[in-house]
């Protein structure tokens, strides 16, 4: 009976406009929920009976469904926090959270994060959130994604590197080229102010994190003349001395496992310069014993101070190295980075000679003068890089990357479940699904000390408010008006 069908035709629309209204109300209410994303209703029609019309049949439809309740994935505005916790994505990303008793992975626009009671970071509902290694010298990613451990960190020592990757004692100076030659022969076992022209201090660290005071001296060469060949009577090239200077690592006797009070010196080597001031190179150098020989009278001379005898540079640092018997225990050994030199007589040489050391007239200036390694330290705080890298900053006033955030993005994010506590499901209508790093295309970056807010927009809602409520009504009409017209039927029989 088509009034039968009319009515039902009216039910649906009834159901299906009080359901839209529900979603509505939904939006309306999470309008203040970070990582909010409204919903959408898209309605189908429901396919009825066919009724002869003529020679054909009309197909005429029941009603209406609700075919799916879609979410729209716009950015929202970021609110700023003073939580270093608090985090946004701008971008397409979602955070990847682990459910740790289910092991199960979720994801979500919230950054609302703290700590749980184990120190990792985490949602208010204990769903960690996940993050790769980071090396916490290069800052380069290693490893798979985990849970990230924040609270309780200790940032374990590290000892001065060995020059490779830039690690070990950097000085940049200018060594004044008009200095004054020093008389006194230099003694490596007991260094006074008097046998160098210029000196700077660093502090470098041991195994155990213990600091120890490096001092590099530097002396001026005398200029001296090429030596001459007796054969020929002609100089001998590369026998001259000019434009060069001796430089030597020293540390306090203590802290060698010597007499304290001392200066030693464990190393040094040499620096040669253009007529410019330029620095052309650093090599290396160790002290060699020098005998004491014998008089005119066969009567034994006392041995001279050590002397300074050139040494190779490590050829994999390409810098000079100094092995340093901290507390008198095996050497640790230093790289020395005073420059990188230059070819004066290669003009496609890119280097400069004047990254480190140079020799022009002028006061004796350090730019630069530091060295890596650090004591043990207690976490005191964090803070997170746009590339999603999760810093800690230690008591000893160091900061170091413990993590970084990994974020997942999908082909079809308006098909993820939703699973409450602003919290999202993968599922089959999502697509591929693909982990990486903030920053990188497709991901979005990651905004510390934000939150982004619900992108529902309240005049839009209102609008969609007033749309179901009149569909409701006019679809509650024709239940009632249908209800009449059987009536009026049932009626002709009387």
């Amino acid at each position: 009976m088509a009034l039968l069908g009319s009515l039902q035709t009216g039910a649906s629309g009834v159901r299906t406009h009080g359901k839209a209204m529900a979603v509505v109300g939904n939006n309306i209410a999470n309008v203040n929920t970070f990582g909010f994303k409204r919903n959408e209703v898209a309605f189908e029609d429901v396919m009825g009976n066919e009724y002869p019309q003529g020679a054909s049949f009309t197909q005429v439809t029941n009603g209406v469904k609700i075919g799916a309740v879609k979410q729209d994935f716009t950015q929202g505005t970021f609110e700023n926090t003073s939580s270093h916790t608090d985090m946004a994505i701008g971008g397409n990303g979602f955070f990847t959270l682990i459910n740790p008793r289910s092991g199960q992975e979720i994801y979500s626009r919230n950054g609302q994060f703290t700590f749980d009671k184990e120190g990792f970071l985490s949602t208010e509902r204990g769903m960690r959130v996940q993050a790769i290694e980071v090396d916490r010298n290069t800052k380069e990613s290693k490893g798979l994604p985990g849970s990230l451990k924040v609270l309780g960190l200790v940032d374990p020592p590290q000892v001065t590197g060995n020059g490779a990757d830039g690690t070990g004692i950097r000085v940049s100076a200018n060594l004044d080229s008009n200095a004054v030659i020093k008389d006194v022969p230099f003694d490596p076992t007991n260094v006074r102010d008097s046998m160098y022209n210029f000196s700077t201090s660093v502090t470098v660290y041991d195994r155990y994190g213990d600091p120890h005071t490096a001092t590099a001296a530097f002396r001026k060469r005398p200029d001296l003349p090429e030596q001459i060949d007796p054969a020929t009577g002609q100089p001998i090239p590369g026998t001259g001395v000019i434009n060069q200077w001796e430089y030597y690592l020293m540390f306090d006797g203590g802290s060698i496992g010597q007499m304290p009070g001392n200066q030693i010196a464990v190393g040094g080597g040499f620096l040669q310069f253009t007529e410019d001031g330029k620095l052309i190179a650093a090599t290396s150098g160790s002290f060699e014993a020098q005998p004491g020989g014998v008089d005119a009278q066969g009567n034994p001379l006392p041995s001279g101070p050590p002397r300074l005898v050139p040494q190779p540079v490590d050829p994999e640092t390409g810098v000079p190295q100094f092995a340093v018997p901290f507390n008198g225990e095996t050497p640790v050994v230093i790289g020395v980075h005073l420059g990188d030199g230059y070819n004066p007589d290669d003009p496609t040489d890119p280097r400069t000679g004047l990254d480190g050391l140079t020799q022009f007239a002028g006061q004796y200036s350090v730019s630069k003068a530091n060295a890596d390694g650090n004591p043990s330290g207690q976490l005191e705080n964090i803070f997170v890089e746009p590339d999603g890298t999760v810093n800690g900053v230690f008591d000893t006033g160091y900061s170091r990357p413990v993590g970084r955030l990994i974020l997942t993005k999908f082909d079809n994010p308006g098909k993820l479940m939703q699973i409450g506590d602003n919290m999202l499901q993968e599922s089959l209508g999502a697509g591929k699904k693909v982990a990486g790093e903030p920053g990188t295309p497709g991901f979005g970056e990651v905004r510390s000390k934000s939150l982004e807010q619900s992108n529902v927009d309240l005049s839009l809602e209102f609008v969609k408010m007033i749309e179901s409520q009149r569909a409701f009504q006019a679809n509650a009409k024709t239940v009632t008006a249908t209800d009449e017209m059987i009536t009026d039927l049932v009626n002709m029989k009387r």
